[in-house]
């Protein structure tokens, strides 16, 4: 891509100070004057995996001479996750690794159900003030992006590009970054498509498509399992559906799985069913997801829409929805019955929401539930 939020080709982009290994500020700009930068963003605990370090410690090496320096940025943690990543992988790398002194994001301090309005609003409070001064999102002006990702700097310091993920599998898109920025490459690391400008020009942005209503026939749609599997709502006719729209780097999606496993469970014997569809994100991250988590969910029909981020994606084209996690509770007869937008550990909203499909709920649950949206002004 060539423009990511406020950061557009060809413009300069901002300067951020950061600490380096030995917790000495460094500014940006004075570590990377006049070289052609690639600059990735990626968590402080978790950084990027042994198969990506060798990747960018190789052509780290491979371009030094023209110029080329990889810098990465260790961000939404503690300076102890970063110093534990660094220990883990020493020796691995030799370009700057450096770390976002914003540090790891407020926690709640207490179990959200529990907390008071005025709680609540300090601790929404304290987390616009921190997310506002986290480097990664600074930089973009604002947007959170998936992580790793990607900046390619030319020597002038301005922006060439963004691309997402890490090693081999991003080296297209690093390969042609470079060539924008004049790098000369190796033949071997030469892409198999030289995109042009006009090919890579930024999308037309998305018609807003309003969100199905309660009353809504549920649009049915083709979605695949982790074996390939095609997987549709209709296939569970008769059955009441909880249609749950996630991503595999949508952090409140995967925080809500433990609970809408929890419901599924309890209540199977009734003919409730979760299909999650995980959406604007793409194959190769579904997969690996899937591999490493599954197992703790068994009682939800996980699938991935092929459209991926196109405008044909199913929670966008059919269903409308703008922001995730979003679920949509079906009756059996194909209706959607209920909403249930985000979750707050402890909330009941998705139980009580079944109700309304005719699933015998405990009343206890069903009046939380209302209590629970009421907290949320809905």
């Amino acid at each position: 891509m060539e423009n990511y939020a406020q950061r557009v080709a060809g413009e300069p982009v901002p300067d951020f100070l950061a600490e380096d290994a030995a917790g000495k500020p460094v500014h940006f700009s004075e570590l990377t004057k006049g070289k052609v930068v690639v600059l990735s963003f990626w968590t402080a605990a978790n950084g990027i995996d042994d198969e990506s370090l060798a990747f960018n410690e190789a052509w780290s090496r491979r371009y030094a001479d023209q110029g080329v320096i990889f810098v990465g940025v260790g961000a939404y943690g503690a300076r102890a996750a970063y110093d534990s990543w660094r220990a883990t992988n020493a020796g691995k790398y030799t370009f700057p690794v450096l770390f976002d002194p914003a540090g790891a994001p407020p926690a709640p301090g207490k179990d959200p159900d529990t907390m008071t309005d005025a709680e609540k609003k300090d601790f929404r409070a304290r987390s616009r003030a921190h997310f506002g001064k986290v480097i990664p999102m600074a930089f973009t002006g604002g947007a959170m992006a998936p992580v790793p990702n990607n900046f390619v700097i030319d020597a002038q310091g301005r922006m060439r590009g963004i691309f997402f993920g890490s090693g081999k599998c991003s080296s297209e898109a690093l390969a042609n970054l470079l060539l924008r920025s004049g790098v000369k490459l190796t033949p071997e690391d030469q892409p198999a498509k030289v995109w042009t400008a006009a090919e890579t020009k930024p999308p037309v942005p998305e018609a807003q498509v309003a969100m199905l209503k309660v009353g809504a026939k549920a649009p049915d749609f083709k979605a695949t399992d982790a074996s390939g599997k095609e997987v549709k709502i209709s296939d569970f006719r008769g059955k009441v559906v909880i249609l749950d729209f996630w991503a595999t780097w949508c952090g409140p999606c995967l925080a809500s799985m433990p609970h809408t496993q929890e419901v599924a469970a309890h209540y199977q014997d009734q003919g409730v069913v979760v299909v999650a569809s995980c959406t604007s994100d793409s194959r190769r991250a579904f997969e690996t997801w899937i591999k490493r988590n599954a197992e703790k969910y068994p009682n939800i029909n996980f699938s991935h829409d092929p459209e991926e981020k196109s405008v044909n994606r199913a929670s966008h084209r059919l269903y409308g929805v703008g922001g995730i996690p979003q679920q949509f509770i079906i009756d059996r007869e194909g209706k959607i019955v209920a909403l249930v937008t985000g979750y707050l550990k402890g909330e009941a909203i998705l139980d009580a929401a079944l109700a309304k499909a005719g699933i015998t709920v405990d009343p206890a649950l069903v009046a939380k539930g209302a209590r629970d949206l009421e907290k949320r002004g809905e």
